[in-house]
């Protein structure tokens, strides 16, 4: 009996989701062939990466090991954690690549392709700009309006463009 109900919740959801493209569940095997919904239905909710799953749009919670997004609004806590477009959030993994990014980033290497902002803690912190904190062994950005911790601290269009321990940019 518990099996038919969650069998017809999971095509519930999947028929929810086309018709309206978004869904508030989504189940990943390998995207984007064994997911619940498919991968260009947008997520308002839990999405579940085990091991791998990717979508346009995700709001809310993402956990698993492996997770490659458009965009994301969420708390995202995978192994791997992927942004093209843009990330929200708090977002904690093993390795963790965005586009741009606002919020927390928490990882042994955190990326962002544009502009991040916010906190950013990890053995390597890399971003073309960076408005906030990054903590970390080595912290590199090319613009910097905020302040770095760490053991390498490379700001290179600056005036002072490498300094060890602490530095910032106002």
């Amino acid at each position: 009996m518990k099996k038919l109900v969650l069998l017809g919740l999971a095509v519930l959801f999947g028929v929810t989701a086309q018709a309206f493209d978004t869904s508030a569940l989504q189940l990943s095997i390998w995207a984007p062939r064994v997911q619940l919904v498919p991968d260009y239905i947008d997520i308002s909710g839990l999405k579940l990466n085990l091991p791998y799953g990717g979508n346009k749009k995700v709001i809310g919670v993402d956990l698993g090991i492996a997770s490659i997004n458009d965009s994301s609004s969420s708390l995202q806590v995978n192994f791997f954690n992927r942004n093209i477009d843009d990330y929200v959030g708090f977002q904690v993994g093993l390795i963790n690549l965005a586009g741009s990014s606002n919020g927390v980033n928490i990882g042994l290497f955190n990326s962002t392709e544009s502009i991040s902002g916010g906190l950013k803690i990890g053995l390597v912190n890399a971003s073309l700009e960076h408005r906030g904190l990054q903590i970390g062994l080595v912290n590199y950005c090319e613009f910097l309006t905020g302040i770095q911790i760490g053991l390498a601290n490379i700001v290179t269009k600056s005036t002072v463009p490498f300094f060890p321990i602490l530095n910032f940019c106002f």
